[in-house]
């Protein structure tokens, strides 16, 4: 249903979801009570992750690879602080309280900025930019909010850089090394394996396996499963058992989709955003303004060979999309945490500005900046 709309008015379905489970919210009794945040990051993370690591173009991994680590590393921890900074000083909170807030909202959600990209025929190479930083950054906001949420029930006393530093990779090696080691063994009964289906399977065993085990240690799930499906992709499959894999994969992710983005609208409580309107329009600027900063000076750094267009930096600041992961975060909180409502409402209302405003006017951009049905030069 929503996606035929979203056809007919040149709305991504996801966007329509959203605002659709956000109206939903506002009906004062719900019947079907919402999953706790960290189970809708359990059920919902690992297989959508695995299908865009899997599916995931390598050659352009390989080729753009420095726009892509830059965003998706320095400029996920700059995006952060930046709007960490922002809201410290606009609200007037504790350190820790910003920190929290900026790891919170650092988490890009590309889907509906891919599904006008695919639509519209823009440009491959900056397809895989937003969708390789995105692979990857969210591991590391996880990772940032783990420590900032223990700096913040502690105090700003708490925050330790040494301590967290040493957290952050830790906890960010030994989830890659788990999904490593889950993909390799994987990879070696995929081998063996003959029948369609049984490698089907056995790639959803291994979406969910690796970021459990990885999650069992205290380490990253999310770069667990990004390791072995990354792992597997690279892995070479005979053409018929591949299309049976994709085909089966496409389908459970665009069921994970629709469920996903009707829980997120559905966790926006717009009556908290609209009590604390102020802050949240506020937040909302400091996150599109660190994105822009970050995005803007860390694409200056590359040779010019690589450097993306002044267009492309344009869709990178626009398309920096929040969803599902952010939402999560935000709702997992601790009830007794300081400046919790105030995180909630403002990471909702950046999640849905950026989903609703920013998803829809995509497709305007992208015409105005003739990045449509890409031509050579892009």
């Amino acid at each position: 249903m929503g996606a035929r709309v979203s056809q007919r008015v040149a709305i991504p379905y996801e966007i329509l979801l959203v605002a659709g489970g956000a109206l939903l919210g506002l009906i004062p009794a719900r019947y079907a009570p919402l999953p706790r945040p960290d189970l809708v990051l359990l059920i919902f993370i690992p297989p959508l992750l695995f299908e865009a690591a899997w599916t995931f173009n390598t050659r352009e991994l390989t080729a753009r690879w420095r726009p892509i680590a830059l965003l998706a590393i320095v400029g996920t921890l700059a995006t952060a602080a930046l709007a960490a900074a922002g809201v410290r000083g606009l609200w007037g909170v504790d350190w820790s309280s910003a920190l929290l807030f900026g790891a919170i909202v650092s988490a890009t959600d590309p889907i509906a900025v891919l599904a006008v990209f695919r639509r519209l025929g823009a440009p491959q190479a900056l397809a895989a930019i937003i969708e390789g930083e995105s692979l990857v950054n969210d591991g590391i906001a996880v990772v940032l909010f783990r420590i900032f949420v223990v700096a913040a029930a502690g105090g700003t006393a708490a925050l330790d850089p040494a301590s967290g530093l040493w957290s952050f990779l830790t906890v960010t090696a030994v989830g890659i090394a788990c999904g490593a080691l889950v993909g390799a063994l994987a990879g070696a009964i995929l081998r063996a394996a003959r029948a369609p289906w049984l490698e089907a399977l056995l790639t959803l065993t291994v979406a969910y396996g690796s970021y459990i085990a990885a999650e069992t240690l205290h380490a990253s799930g999310i770069f667990a499963v990004l390791a072995a499906a990354l792992l597997l992709n690279a892995r070479e499959r005979r053409a018929g058992s591949r299309r049976a894999v994709v085909w089966f994969w496409d389908r459970l992710a665009f069921a994970a989709n629709v469920l996903l983005w009707i829980i997120v609208g559905l966790q926006i409580d717009l009556r908290l955003v609209a009590q604390q309107w102020l802050p949240v329009l506020l937040a909302i600027a400091a996150t599109y303004l660190a994105r822009g900063v970050a995005v803007a000076a860390l694409m200056a750094l590359l040779p010019r060979p690589e450097r993306p267009p002044r267009r492309w930096r344009l869709v990178l600041i626009w398309g920096g999309l929040r969803g599902a992961i952010a939402m999560a975060l935000a709702l997992s909180l601790p009830l007794g945490l300081p400046y919790r409502d105030l995180l909630v409402a403002a990471t909702a209302g950046v999640v849905f500005v950026t989903i609703v405003v920013g998803g829809s006017t995509m497709q305007p951009l992208l015409t105005a900046l003739r990045l449509t049905h890409a031509t050579p030069g892009d």
